[in-house]
């Protein structure tokens, strides 16, 4: 064998899927663009370039589709890493996933060693050298079985969105993956992991989408067609590792690198603003392009024409060659290149993509406007809206949650002016996309009954107004609670639960005593709720407070409890019908079995409300109110006499 073709097969090689299978930033991007949808003024795939080539990689491998090829083939010639990597393109127009893809590599035998494979939405650095060599070192001395070795990275923000979404146990001292599940709230573990050897049970990690994978990971995906995804060929592997004679591994990145992957707009919410962070370094605005750091970590571009009077607050971007009126404020923002904004603006926590134009008076909180698009004066663009490429708003429109298009490609959509159309997910009953798309995060703290349900009647959820760890305590709360009373466990078993529980995630005191409340309240589910009329309703769910005074003693026992108590009380009756119907019977029987204070009903009832639904619930416990004034006064005549 000659050592050009020694050296050829020595060289490290990657594959990057530059094609997503999702919609997730339409109408912003779609699928098989999405790798080009900016992040900080610069498009996704050169990130993940960058990262390869600072990682020693010579060869890329970039899949993506016929329509989209030429597209990316000139935005990768732009890319500062790509001009020293060989990159080579494959296109397949029958490819409808992860899978897919995997089987079009093994057809056309592009790949002749280990390989680094990962999506084209990684930003980041990771050391892939001593991770590659490590895992030859593996296959060649000691598991010639391991065909993959995952990275993870562990997360520092425990209401991250994909922590908590999956359960890892981890051998000891190999790291070789002994149990994947995706499931949320409690899991059963086979009990021979745990008896066998020393494991590490993980729910702190979150997948960077970057593996590193032997020759044998294609022919895997080519022998079996139910393996459509990552997770699909992790689960196949583990379920038969011995038939496959295949095994799994892990590394855990901490301290090391950095790698974030933007698969939604909540985590491009979260990769934007570790970029800003500097957490990316050397992949940050100053370095890769044309910048100036200001204190507050504010970058602006070149020959920009800032008004005096225009405030730019922290962790903002403002691009190259774009205009800024007077009086306009700006904050937790990145303005795109040759964009035109115009006088008394006001933009908060959103992104403005390239050659946009915003005219006066206008606000836009927490939205995306997409390219070329403009936004005429006295506009209101609030609360996630996600607007295409060259999208016009007429003048004094106030949309919240919409998705606009320019044009009505699907004749599905609301026409709101010449090139405004919103569209109407409900319409869309042909959509091949059944999961929900995610809008950006625009509530802090949203409590609501549907918030953490799965409903066939909750549309597509464009925030997440509670976060994941209280949802999966909230979750957790349900299942003790359900069980307890169906099979009579003891509450102070139940309150150790729930005490577990709460440590686990990090859930505050008078948080967790809202979602005991709204646990408790919620425990029927939609058919039985159908089955029930009033009577019945109420006194089920009269014994169930009951049986459950222990535990309502254990947690509501301040005057702060109290109050916590009656909120989730009338949050839930927002959303529940039957409830709303003995809402005071509720509160009365527990102000009876002394769980709440005379007073905090009283300071209850007497809080000034702005929505109809809270003055109608006051209105209605009027005669409580009256009677538990008579009562104390009755009291007060009483200690008078007696004295």
């Amino acid at each position: 064998m000659s050592t050009n073709k020694v050296q050829k097969q020595d060289v490290l090689q990657a594959v990057v899927v530059a094609s997503f299978f999702h919609k997730n930033f339409w109408p912003a991007a779609d699928g098989d663009s999405a790798c080009l949808m900016p992040l900080v003024n610069r498009p996704l795939l050169h990130y993940t370039l960058d990262m390869l080539e600072s990682s020693g990689i010579v060869d890329v491998v970039v899949f993506c589709s016929s329509g989209s090829v030429d597209r990316i083939k000139d935005s990768v010639q732009l890319a500062t890493g790509a001009r020293r990597l060989n990159v080579v393109y494959t296109t397949s127009d029958t490819c409808r996933s992860f899978g897919d893809v995997l089987r079009h590599l093994d057809s056309c035998a592009l790949i002749r060693n280990d390989f680094v494979l990962l999506w084209g939405n990684v930003v980041g650095q990771l050391p892939l050298l001593p991770l590659v060599k490590r895992f030859k070192t593996l296959r060649q001395s000691g598991d010639r079985g391991a065909v993959m070795t995952i990275i993870y990275q562990r997360s520092g923000d425990p209401n991250a969105a994909s922590v908590g979404d999956q359960t890892i146990v981890l051998a000891a001292d190999t790291g070789r993956v002994l149990f994947h599940n995706r499931a949320r709230g409690k899991i059963s573990l086979p009990l021979e992991l745990v008896l066998d050897s020393t494991v590490d049970i993980r729910r702190d990690l979150v997948d960077t989408n970057v593996v590193i994978c032997s020759t044998a990971v294609p022919p895997l995906f080519a022998d079996n067609f139910d393996f459509q995804t990552k997770d699909d060929f992790v689960k196949g592997l583990l379920i038969n590792e011995e038939i496959l004679n295949s095994t799994l591994y892990a590394h855990v990145v901490d301290g090391d690198g950095y790698a974030g992957e933007v698969f939604d707009w909540p985590s491009y919410q979260r990769v934007t603003r570790d970029v800003l962070h500097r957490w990316t370094y050397p992949q940050v605005p100053e370095v890769v392009d044309k910048y100036s750091l200001r204190y507050g970590n504010v970058y602006i571009g070149e020959n920009l024409k800032l008004a005096l009077t225009c405030n730019l607050g922290n962790d903002t971007v403002v691009g190259s060659d774009s205009k800024f009126g007077s009086g306009t404020r700006i904050s937790n923002t990145v303005i795109g290149k040759n964009c035109t904004i115009g006088n008394n603006v006001t933009i908060e926590n959103s992104y403005i993509f390239n050659g946009v134009t915003i005219k006066d008076r206008s606000v836009i909180r927490f939205s995306v406007v997409g390219d070329n698009s403009m936004i005429k004066e006295n506009s209101h663009i609030t609360d996630s809206c996600i607007l295409g490429s060259g999208v016009v708003i007429e003048p004094n429109i106030d949309m919240k949650q919409l998705r606009i298009l320019s044009s009505d490609s699907t004749n599905k959509s609301k026409k709101l002016s010449a090139k405004a159309y919103a569209y109407n997910a409900e319409d869309d009953s042909d959509s091949e996309d059944d999961q929900d798309v995610k809008g950006l995060t625009f509530r802090k703290r949203t409590w609501s009954i549907n918030s953490c349900s799965s409903s066939d009647d909750d549309t597509a959820s464009v925030a997440a107004s509670i976060p994941d760890d209280t949802c999966m305590f909230y979750s957790e709360v349900v299942d003790s609670l359900i069980r307890g009373f169906e099979d009579h466990v003891h509450c102070d078993n139940l309150i150790l639960e729930i005490n577990s529980s709460r440590y686990a995630y990090n859930i505050n005191y008078r948080e967790a005593n809202f979602q005991v409340i709204r646990a408790m309240l919620t425990l029927n589910s939609k058919a039985e709720l159908e089955a029930l009329n009033q009577v019945r309703y109420y006194t089920q769910l009269q014994s169930k407070l009951d049986y459950f005074l222990p535990v309502l003693r254990n947690y509501i026992k301040s005057t702060d409890s109290c109050e916590d108590c009656l909120s989730a009380i009338e949050d839930i009756a927002k959303g529940e019908e039957l409830l709303n119907t003995v809402i005071v019977k509720v509160i009365h029987h527990l102000y009876n079995m002394n769980i709440l204070s005379e007073e905090s009903i009283l300071k209850w009832h007497e809080k000034e409300e702005d929505t109809q639904f809270a003055k109608t619930i006051r209105e209605k416990a009027n005669k409580l109110i009256d009677w538990l004034k008579d009562a104390e006064e009755e009291t007060d005549s009483d200690d008078d006499d007696s004295s």
